[in-house]
């Protein structure tokens, strides 16, 4: 067996893949999440991640699974905060709009949280905030989903680019598909996951032509062209983070939904209710100014 405490450190190192996150959430020191997270290995001993730093469980053992549940058991009863991993927009705004019994991974703009399905799954978090990439099926048995909203994917032009290709962007009206091919070049936002990065690389192969939605290193990039990336329509006005992108008058035909996925059976815990009702007045209230923003009619 093992304390609450140990088990704790363990399980937030395996969500954040960062000490100095850990330790904050924690109340701690990271040395202290470093050694208690140790002490909760060395009675599991389950098959460590690879690589240098990594907190990843590649095969958890059963009675780490079991110690989960029962642990997952009691934050719902309310003797411990819950777990809800967001995406960095999300994060930056229910950081400080959560309720008490709640935690959520710090907005990190330069680093993704990926697997977050994963960790749902094996009840390292409670509740994630799911990209279109990463909501599971409907009819999946392990999990179920709440629609949040949807609102329409639009590509846009990095402003502070300021370059000639960059002004006709966003500047030129009605551009055509070979428009932005001849242009441009997408870059992902660097906090997406990684489904989600790789459904922007798709996303612009399919819609302006091969060899420009690449993963390449900047010597492959076309010398006349100028960075895009993939936005949802609202971010440009809600996020001071993006206010340095001007959307690009070509129309994508695509759009974007955010859902709240909980393992199947805990839809109806109070916890879980609770975090329903903060998300339609704390995250989705301020969304409803938006025309675009469609909020599902179950959280209006």
């Amino acid at each position: 067996m093992v304390t609450h405490e140990e088990l704790e450190a363990l399980d937030l190192l395996c969500w954040l893949r960062n000490g100095d996150a850990a330790a904050r959430l924690a109340y701690c020191n990271q040395s202290t999440i470093s050694r208690r997270s140790q002490q909760a290995l060395q009675v599991f001993n389950p098959f460590p991640g690879h690589g240098p730093g990594s907190h990843s469980l590649a095969g958890p053992s059963t009675l780490l699974q079991m110690e989960r549940e029962v642990h997952q058991l009691y934050r719902l009863s309310g003797r411990s905060r819950l777990r809800l991993h967001a995406p960095y927009w999300a994060s930056r705004v229910l950081g400080h709009q959560l309720h008490a019994t709640w935690i959520v991974n710090p907005a990190r703009e330069k680093e993704s949280v990926g697997a977050a399905l994963g960790l749902l799954e094996d009840r390292v978090i409670d509740a994630m905030i799911a990209e279109a990439s990463q909501r599971p099926d409907d009819h999946d048995p392990k999990f179920v989903c709440f629609d949040l909203y949807e609102v329409p994917l639009v590509l846009c032009a990095d402003v502070l680019a300021r370059n000639q290709f960059s002004e006709c962007l966003h500047s030129d009206k009605n551009l055509s598909s070979d428009d932005v091919k001849s242009l441009s070049f997408v870059i992902p936002q660097e906090f997406l996951s990684p489904e989600s990065k790789g459904c922007v690389f798709q996303l612009f192969n399919h819609l302006y032509g091969d060899g420009l939605g690449v993963d390449c290193g900047s010597d492959q990039r076309p010398e006349e062209s100028s960075p895009v990336t993939f936005l949802m329509a609202h971010h440009t006005s809600a996020f001071e983070d993006f206010h340095r992108y001007a959307r690009i008058d070509s129309d994508c035909g695509f759009r974007a939904k955010e859902s709240l996925v909980v393992l199947r059976g805990l839809e109806d815990s109070p916890g879980i209710i609770c975090l329903l009702e903060t998300l339609s007045a704390s995250y989705l209230g301020p969304l409803r100014k938006y025309s675009e923003v469609i909020i599902d009619r179950a959280m209006v």
